[in-house]
């Protein structure tokens, strides 16, 4: 008596490639626009955790603290790029950086990592500069001892709000938060483009 023979004819295994085919047409463009929204938020989220305690840490120390972008090289800088990640340390010289005395002195608060390649960062208006600079273009976030944002000059931000624009892209997928900052220094962030320039609270 001959043993039945199990397992699959050629057209079964065609059809379930086949089936296997489609599934995966519908499931990675999906898959890929979820993990690209996870990496934005992600990353918005430690923008205003760094402002957040930015503006703690200037409050609890009575005195100006700054946020800072790194460059390429991981160096804190008011012509760094937001994208390489910042620095947060009090500077206690007034000289726009941070200097080994400073760090020894135990001024460094906190140091964030690069940002993934396919984040970017711009202002809610559009412009090709680089967010929250003050009226010579310096790039940074400060707070003084009262919990207000300042310029280095001690001017404080303009009415309204400033807004920070973090992206995404994934192809033609592009994922979008936007970090608002109020003149009074309470941050908030929002779902998508802000089309006010976070004006609104």
């Amino acid at each position: 008596m001959n043993a039945r023979r199990v397992g699959f004819t050629l057209i079964e295994l065609l059809i379930v490639v086949a089936l296997i085919s489609i599934m995966l047409v519908i499931a990675v463009p999906s898959f890929t626009a979820f993990i690209s929204s996870n990496r934005v938020t992600s990353a918005v989220n430690d923008f205003l955790q760094g402002v957040t305690l930015t503006r703690n840490e200037a409050i609890k120390r009575g005195r100006r603290v700054m946020m800072m972008p790194n460059t390429s090289a991981g160096i804190p800088s008011v012509t760094g790029d937001w994208k390489y990640g910042w620095t947060i340390f009090v500077d206690t010289n007034n000289n726009q950086a941070l200097d080994s005395a400073e760090v020894g002195a135990g001024d460094l608060i906190f140091k964030h990592e690069v940002l993934a390649a396919s984040i970017a960062l711009r202002d809610s208006g559009g412009s090709a500069n680089m967010p929250f600079t003050d009226s010579a273009s310096k790039t940074y976030i400060s707070f003084d001892g009262t919990g207000y944002p300042r310029e280095l000059g001690g001017a404080g931000l303009t009415a309204g709000m400033h807004g920070i624009v973090v992206t995404d892209t994934i192809g033609s997928s592009i994922n979008v938060r936007t970090l608002c900052l109020a003149n009074l220094g309470r941050p908030r962030v929002v779902k998508g483009l802000d089309p006010n320039n976070c004006a609104g609270g």
